[in-house]
């Protein structure tokens, strides 16, 4: 098994010392906190209403696990970005405002408990082969479920999560190949995701 893991994406041989993976993992929590207080700051305007949204926090912590050591550091890497950012913007909610959402709260730590698999995952995404295909295609096509909206909305919100599509559609793969591998994998994903109404069993 991890023979074909390193077919897709090979790690790097050279370990870090620990208190420069320390330093590192204390980078990611200190952006999460930044991210996640302004999200709460900007509420009710234009860049709050970004920020509320899905697809933000996706292109971040996809970039985050992507340009980690490991597929392991970008598991812990995606989760401490995203508890950070929870705790601050919750805890900004709940000082400031005395509102606590308790149920959003519970859902979203949660989802964040299920990060490490998909940092691991989106690791492999500047691999090579059809597996690294997939996993770069798991957040281009949640994106674009998020995104296609725009196209009779024109919603900002909807604007920029076809942006960040594009944007990663460019960045993630490895080379043109690997984009055309991504496309019907895409298609298929977009399809599926939309067809089951993946983004209704999200905390709104």
């Amino acid at each position: 098994m991890k023979e074909k893991l390193v077919y897709i994406r090979a790690k790097s041989v050279q370990v870090p010392p620990l208190q420069q993976r320390f330093v590192r993992v204390l980078f990611v929590f200190m952006l999460g906190a930044l991210l996640g207080f302004l999200a709460k700051y900007t509420d009710g305007s234009v860049v709050g209403l970004i920020g509320t949204y899905l697809g933000f926090w996706v292109v971040v912590t996809t970039i985050i696990a992507v340009r980690s050591r490991s597929p392991k550091a970008a598991a812990l890497h995606a989760f401490v970005f995203l508890f950070a950012m929870l705790i601050v913007y919750y805890l900004y909610s709940l000082l400031l405002f005395g509102f606590f959402p308790k149920d959003y709260f519970i859902a979203w730590v949660g989802i964040s408990l299920l990060s490490p698999v998909f940092g691991y995952a989106v690791w492999y995404a500047k691999g090579n082969g059809w597996r690294a295909a997939f996993c770069a295609a798991l957040p281009i096509s949640l994106l674009l479920v998020e995104g296609y909206s725009f196209f009779y909305t024109l919603s900002i919100p909807g604007g920029l999560d076809i942006i960040l599509t594009v944007l990663l559609f460019i960045i993630l793969p490895v080379n043109h190949f690997q984009r055309l591998r991504m496309l019907p994998i895409v298609t298929v994903l977009f399809f599926l995701m939309e067809r089951f109404g993946l983004l209704y069993y999200l905390p709104g």
